[in-house]
Parts: C-alpha cells; sequence; structure tokens
C-alpha cells in the first residue's frame, strides 16, 4: 500500500458553497480526513518509504521499529533480536511468547513491559545483579532537586498501572477557575480558524470577513503557486524562486495561512495541524535536542519544522511591523502539531528579539503536545511569564497533550535511554520520568456529556476552566495530576479507542474543540437571555402592581 499524498473529498463549487454552511462542511470533510493521530501515524508513514529519500525513511530507531512495525508471524523473533542489539538482555527469552500490537510506538512500549518485567524476574531468581535496574528508578530525582521525582510526582506505579494518589474532585477543584465570556469569546474564534486550516484550498476571504471580521492576507497554498510567474522572470531571479519555492514545499510539514484583524491591528498565523505525512514524521522525531543553542531541550522533529516555517513568516511578519509600526500585533495559533509549531515560532521570535514582547499577543494551542523541557528559563531573562505568554487549551481526555508529559512506567523511561543517547542526560525524563514538561496556562476544556464523558478531576458539566496558580499551594503536581488522569496508557490500551469513532479522535479532532467552545458561547447566551427575561418581568410586576398606599387613598377619599 502506498500513501505518498492526500487528496481532499470532492466539493460542491465554490460558488454554491454559502459561509453559513462552511462549518457543515467542515464536518464533513473531517470525518472523511482525518486520522487518529497517534494509533495510525506510523502505519500510514511505513507505507510511504519507496517515495520518500533513504535519509527520511528511518522515522523512528531501528531498534524500536523492529517490534512496532513487524509483521504477526515474526513479533515476537524481530522484538527479541532488537532487544539484544540494545545488549541488556541475557539468555533464556526465548519461551516468552509475548504478542506485540505494532499499531503505535506507545503501544509497543506497554506491550514490552510484561517481557521486560519477565526477564528482569528471572534475573533475581538467577541472582543477577540488579544495580543497573534499581540505578535507573535512584536517577530519578536523587539528591533532592526541586522538581524531582522523589518530591513532586504524586503518581505510584502498580502493575504497569499509573495511579494518582494525591489528587481527588474536591481537592483538584479548588485550583479551577471558569474563563470569563469574553476570553471564551476570543478561544472559540481562534478555535474556528483552526478549524479552518485544514481546508485551506475552500477558504474565502468573505467568511472570514462575515464571521468574525477578518481579512484573508495569504496562505502556504497561494505561496506555492507563485510558479506561474517564474516564465516572466530572467534565468537568475527563476532558478532563485525555485530554489525558495523548492524549500518551502519540502521543508513545511504543515500548511498555514494567515489574517489581519484591522480593529486591533493584529496578524494572526494559522498553522494547520497534523494532516500529512510529513508533519506526523515531525511528530515522530520526539528526541530532544537544544533549542537556539541554549541548554534548554526541545522536541526534535517539531523545531526544525518550526525554523523551516520561521523562514516562511518573516516576509509576513515584517510587513506586517513596518505597515503598523507599534501598534502592530502578532498572534500565533494552531489545532496539534500546528500549536507545538506556532509556540516555537512565537519563542524564537522573543529569543532573537526580533519583536518586542508587547507585540506578542499570547500563543493559543489547542490539543497540542508540550515540547519543552524546562521551557519556562527561556523567558525568565527576559521578565516574563509563561502564563501570560502561552495559553494551552486542552479538551479534557485528549491523549495527544498528554503523550509526551505523562509520567512513564519504569520500563519505557529506560527502554527511552537506550535507543537514543541523547535521552540518557535529558533532565525531564530523568527527574520526571517525562518527555517534555507543561509550560504557560492551562485551559481545560469539558465537552458536553453527549459528546464524551466527564473527567473524573473536574465537576460535572460543559465548562472551560483555567488553572488558577495564584493559590499559595499551587505546584507543579497540580499538572502532573491532570495529565495522568486518564494516563495514556490507560486510553490507548483500550482497543474501542481507535478508528473514526473511537475516543481518541472524538477527545481530539479540532471540529469538536469548536463544538465544545460554541456549546459555552450558547449557554452563556442562554443563561443571560434568562436573565434578562426574569429581570423584565420583574419590571413589568413593579410597572403594573397597585401602589401600596393606593387602599389608603380609596379609603380617604370616601370618608
Amino acid at each position: 500500500m502506498e500513501c505518498s499524498s492526500f487528496t481532499f473529498p470532492a466539493f460542491p463549487p465554490s460558488s454554491t458553497l454559502r459561509p453559513k454552511d462552511i462549518f457543515k462542511e467542515r464536518i464533513r470533510v473531517r470525518s472523511f480526513y482525518s486520522v487518529n493521530h497517534l494509533c495510525h501515524c506510523i502505519n500510514r508513514i511505513h507505507a510511504v518509504p519507496s517515495k520518500l529519500p533513504h535519509s527520511n525513511c528511518s522515522i523512528v530507531p531501528n531498534q524500536l521499529r523492529s517490534f512496532l512495525f513487524c509483521s504477526n508471524t515474526s513479533k515476537y523473533m524481530k522484538m527479541q533480536a532488537s532487544m539484544n542489539m540494545m545488549g541488556k538482555f541475557g539468555e533464556g527469552t526465548s519461551d516468552q511468547g509475548a504478542e506485540i500490537k505494532g499499531a503505535n510506538w506507545m503501544g509497543g512500549l506497554v506491550a514490552l513491559g510484561e517481557l521486560w518485567n519477565n526477564i528482569w524476574e528471572q534475573k533475581e531468581v538467577a541472582g543477577e545483579d540488579n544495580a543497573h535496574h534499581e540505578g535507573e528508578n535512584d536517577g530519578c530525582g536523587s539528591g533532592g532537586e526541586e522538581g524531582s521525582c522523589v518530591e513532586s510526582c504524586s503518581l505510584e506505579e502498580n502493575d504497569g498501572e499509573m495511579i494518582d494518589r494525591s489528587y481527588d474532585p474536591e481537592s483538584f477543584s479548588r485550583f479551577l477557575v471558569r474563563v470569563p465570556w469574553s476570553d471564551t469569546k476570543l478561544f472559540s474564534k481562534l478555535a474556528f480558524l483552526c478549524n479552518m486550516a485544514s481546508v485551506i484550498p475552500e477558504i474565502k476571504a468573505e467568511d472570514l470577513n462575515i464571521y468574525y471580521g477578518l481579512q484573508f492576507v495569504t496562505s502556504s497554498l497561494e505561496k506555492k503557486t507563485m510558479t506561474k510567474v517564474l516564465a516572466a522572470a530572467s534565468e537568475m531571479e527563476r532558478q532563485e524562486m525555485e530554489n525558495d519555492l523548492r524549500s518551502l514545499h519540502y521543508s513545511s510539514p504543515c500548511e498555514w495561512f494567515v489574517c489581519d484583524d484591522s480593529s486591533t491591528s493584529t496578524r494572526c498565523f494559522v498553522i494547520q495541524g497534523m494532516d500529512s505525512v510529513a508533519s506526523q514524521q515531525a511528530y515522530l522525531f520526539f528526541e530532544p535536542t537544544k533549542f537556539e543553542g541554549t541548554n534548554i531541550r526541545v522536541h526534535r522533529g517539531i523545531y526544525e519544522s518550526a525554523q523551516a516555517m520561521y523562514q516562511q513568516f518573516m516576509p509576513e511578519i515584517l510587513e506586517h511591523l513596518h505597515r503598523n509600526g507599534e501598534l502592530a500585533k502578532l498572534q500565533f495559533t494552531g489545532h496539534c502539531l500546528g500549536g507545538s509549531i506556532g509556540l516555537l515560532v512565537h519563542m524564537m521570535l522573543l529569543t532573537r528579539k526580533v519583536v518586542k514582547p508587547s507585540t506578542l499577543l499570547p500563543v493559543v494551542t489547542f490539543g497540542s503536545p508540550f515540547v519543552f523541557c524546562g521551557g519556562h528559563k527561556l523567558l525568565d531573562p527576559l521578565g516574563l511569564d509563561a502564563t501570560d505568554h502561552i495559553h494551552c487549551v486542552m479538551m479534557h481526555r485528549d491523549v495527544v497533550p498528554r503523550a509526551f508529559s505523562c509520567k512513564y512506567p519504569n520500563h519505557v523511561a529506560t527502554l527511552l535511554k537506550h535507543l537514543n543517547g541523547s535521552f540518557q542526560s535529558h533532565p525531564c525524563l530523568i527527574k520526571n520520568k517525562m518527555l517534555y514538561s507543561p509550560i504557560g496556562k492551562l485551559f481545560i476544556l469539558q465537552p458536553d456529556e453527549k459528546l464524551s464523558p466527564p473527567h473524573p478531576l473536574l465537576p460535572m458539566g460543559t465548562a472551560l476552566y483555567a488553572l488558577d496558580n495564584t493559590q499559595s499551594d499551587f505546584s507543579s503536581d497540580i499538572f502532573r495530576a491532570f495529565l495522568n488522569s486518564p494516563h495514556p496508557l490507560e486510553t490507548l490500551s483500550d482497543l474501542t479507542a481507535y478508528g473514526s469513532e473511537g475516543t481518541i479522535l472524538r477527545d481530539h479532532d479540532s471540529c469538536n474543540y469548536l463544538k465544545a467552545m460554541n456549546n459555552i458561547l450558547r449557554q452563556h447566551t442562554r443563561m443571560v437571555a434568562r436573565k434578562v427575561r426574569k429581570q423584565r418581568n420583574l419590571l413589568w410586576l413593579l410597572l403594573t402592581s397597585p401602589s401600596p398606599h393606593w387602599s389608603n387613598d380609596e379609603d380617604e377619599s370616601g370618608l
């Protein structure tokens, strides 16, 4: 099977697609076009290597790929061979017929856990030295360093299950505050734009203007159509333009579009989610690398994508700054991978001091994976607070933002260190057994129960909450407790979570983010309408009721 390209399903002619039908059509497209980002992405990418450059074929380490992509008849033998390559497994494992399901990389790691435990049990029986195994556990926060697992991790591992022992709905709800209507309305607008980013060819300028008074500026697709003017250029100019366009086409894993709000002099960059093979490749290059020459670690694949997109955005950024001067504002937003790329571009503009911090409005992400390890340290020298610059909106049960920031079981953390040397010195993995730590202000979106069951730590009912970090007893444990409940491994272990009707897509799809936001706005509108009606009825009763002195006046007039 080969899937070298994606195509949109046929749309009605643009002249017949009314603006008010855009959202309905968008839902139809997403039901056809969306993928389960964690469960199907590896299988789809695995079908592509015949058409990819050789350097891009190995999208995951060979040891890991050997048991993620192995066939049903040889899964165990390939897995055993890959473990022997790591040099940490002895003989006597051939009778362990554990079946490894290669649907996704995390699921493969979970399935490896049982075999991993059996191996160490055999070594204990044989009296072999377990110092290495114990060292891996003790390395998580040894020395009592702040933020280490010894002091701050609120989860325990019990037979492979990650259990929260610290928080219940009552204690957790103390840190929740409902988001004001004005902020909810802003998030709804940005969710609408992120939703439209997956149907960029169908975006009409009048649609953005009718709904939100925005002006469409350009898109990545429009930039690619510049090849039509090459024939009129000189040979040298044509060669330079071809090189630029070729770089644009191959280095950008996500499409994007730009729109302006002239009333506030704001230019908004909206980045598409993980809707292509290239974007899925970027997501799977999850080993850490240094961000902008600092010691802060960042997700390698998404960082490289952001570097390419930074160059693509610069002409639009400079043009907007030149035209609006001190009044100019920039905002980045995106769903899934797009939000993470937008965050990194935002941070690159700050660290490179291209713009003043006051020029950048908070970057808003929807269902995006966290990609920094200690990213707040980038803002501290600038005197900036991460909660003011980074707003992360997350569906209550969305597995994607949890994937890199949940607490990994011991066998997963240890395996990652063997698969890639960069993980052996990765602070987040060593101290907290996660790949990347949360950063910024977290907004939790709980949809209607008809769409998704409520979260065990949240109050019942549809709502948009913000984690209140102003309380004296607030700590990073609050973040961790939510990101590990439900734990991604628990979600991924349920076979019903996969497919177009599964919980993975249900709680991550950008359409559902928009629907949940709009439901909250409708709730607020209905509540305000009820208050207005109640006040109107009270006023009418006051105007129509007889004066309290009416009977006395009548009695006096009759005397």
